[in-house]
């Protein structure tokens, strides 16, 4: 794990004009223009990504300009067949392309395994890129828009979005919308059945703040809509919200905490978290949401794990991380700790976690949670803590990224698989819940009432199931019609992933 996110020096060939050999016939590519020659050759080679790192097709278009010379998207391309090859968790897997074959998008694209797992489904679900810009937005917490999650219920005509959430201090909260609000309208299209797709997705998605869109919105607990007005903004998340510590009927405290995304601030965030429960009396219990939260930095869940199991697992293996082998990346073993020093996160200072050293850890979740949220499941299962999963099956990703950029944009590939102390990453299914439950929209987050925590609240007391159909809800805008069902972000928002250098490694 690297802190800085500054980038580093290379030592280049004099030219880039390099030559680089693949097993498409007996083509050698050549890095700064489309022209090749055939020879007699038979296996790939392969130069180091370093060579072509930074020569970018539009130079004026890359986050680090001092770095960056001027190239063909033959170059980007070859850039990325050679830190596929090195760095990819299949890469014996992908089957070799010529980079003068497409642009560089497609040309990623293809820089993957195809193949199938045990279960027949793609091995690789997860590959994809993001603006360099936005990339260190999401990793700080930042984004641009409303400060509000978005949730369909419905895909089709008749379509049903709700609100999931809101941040304080957004435009979202600043026109007093929240959780289980309905979105009627968007700039003059009905949502329910208008064939303008473009029109709803860039109201509810804008690209860049500054921008002004009109909804038409009917409130939880109302029958009357309302129009509002929103500006999109550069919105800070809060990664923690809704702290609050329930009482059972014995007397017992209940910590509960909805976890959305695992950013450099979250890291804060939960040790204030840890530590508010434990100056406020403590906890028998503690619920964690993660319905929402798709992942990001590693070592944020190896805080929360860490926080969860207590003093009592420090230096156990919270996960071990298994790469291609090739040593451009480090397998290693990540303990549960208590102490992290600065030069191993994103923070300026040294942080200490609080030890809570509970037995057992409630979980919320959804289809949305991944990744780094399933790295707190699966570790302290390793260790003998019992998890307890309540809502839908998570989505299923053991894998994880060692971000690379270049020419402005950030590439996420597979570099590494996660397993825990008993050598277990087997979730490619997603962690089936103990308690199945249907997430609905007539509660705030944290009430007691609320579908997911009503079900972990009542396994917690009586040790079974509730029923699984009491967990319906009234849609407040079509009479007495139920609604059930795993909602899904229509757009990934926030960090995902499981990330282990966020400041990017070249």
């Amino acid at each position: 794990m690297r802190k800085s996110e500054k980038r580093l020096s290379f030592n280049r060939l004099s030219s880039i004009c390099m030559l680089a050999v693949c097993m498409l016939g007996a083509s050698i590519f050549l890095g700064c223009g489309d022209t090749y020659e055939t020879v007699e050759k038979e296996d790939p080679v392969f130069y180091p990504s370093t060579v072509f790192a930074d020569v970018c097709a539009e130079p004026d278009k890359a986050y680090y300009k001092d770095f960056a010379t001027p190239g063909i998207y033959a170059d980007e391309n070859n850039w990325i067949r050679s830190w596929s090859n090195e760095t990819y968790f299949w890469y014996d897997e992908i089957k070799d392309q010529d980079p003068t074959c497409c642009s560089t998008p497609v040309y990623f694209d293809l820089m993957k395994t195809f193949e199938k797992n045990a279960a027949g489904d793609p091995k690789d679900n997860f590959h994809y890129t993001q603006p360099t810009v936005q990339y260190l937005q999401s990793r700080e917490s930042v984004s641009s828009g409303y400060g509000a999650e978005f949730v369909i219920l419905q895909a089709r005509p008749p379509r049903d979005i709700r609100i999931a959430y809101t941040e304080p201090n957004s435009p979202a909260s600043a026109v007093n919308l929240s959780r289980g609000a309905r979105i009627l309208a968007i700039d003059g299209e009905k949502v329910l059945d208008s064939n303008n797709i473009n029109v709803l997705n860039n109201g509810l998605y804008p690209r860049r703040a500054g921008e002004t869109h009109t909804f038409t919105v009917l409130d939880l607990g109302s029958d009357t809509p309302r129009t509002v007005t929103m500006t999109s903004a550069v919105v800070e998340s809060s990664p923690v919200q809704n702290v609050d510590i329930l009482t059972a009927p014995n007397g017992d405290r209940i910590g509960y905490m909805l976890f959305n995304e695992h950013s450099a601030p979250a890291a804060q965030a939960v040790i204030n978290t840890g530590q508010w429960f434990i100056d406020n009396g403590g906890i028998n219990d503690l619920i964690i949401d993660l319905r929402y939260n798709g992942g990001g930095i590693l070592y944020v869940a190896q805080m929360i794990a860490s926080m969860v199991a207590g003093a009592e697992k420090e230096g156990e293996i919270f996960e071990e991380l298994q790469t291609n082998g090739k040593g451009y990346i480090d397998s290693e073993i990540w303990n549960f700790a208590l102490e992290f020093p600065a030069d191993s996160t994103l923070s300026d200072t040294d942080l200490t976690v609080p030890s809570i050293g509970l037995k057992r850890l409630f979980v919320l979740t959804s289809s949305a949670t991944c990744s780094a949220s399933e790295s707190i499941i699966n570790s302290l299962r390793g260790v003998n803590i019992e998890v307890i999963v309540i809502g839908s099956p998570t989505c299923g990703k053991p894998y994880g990224f060692l971000p690379a950029e270049n020419c402005g944009t950030v590439y996420f590939s597979i570099n590494f698989r996660g397993v825990n102390a008993k050598g277990e990453a087997d979730f490619e299914k997603g962690f089936i819940p103990t308690c199945q439950a249907v997430e609905d929209f007539n509660h705030q987050l944290g009430d007691p009432e609320e579908a997911l925590l009503k079900a972990a609240l009542a396994y917690r007391e009586n040790g079974a199931c509730p029923d699984a159909g009491a967990a319906t809800q009234r849609d407040p805008g079509a009479g007495n019609q139920t609604l059930s069902g795993d909602p899904i972000p229509i757009q990934p928002s926030g960090l995902s992933g499981k990330i282990i250098d966020p400041g990017m490694s070249r």
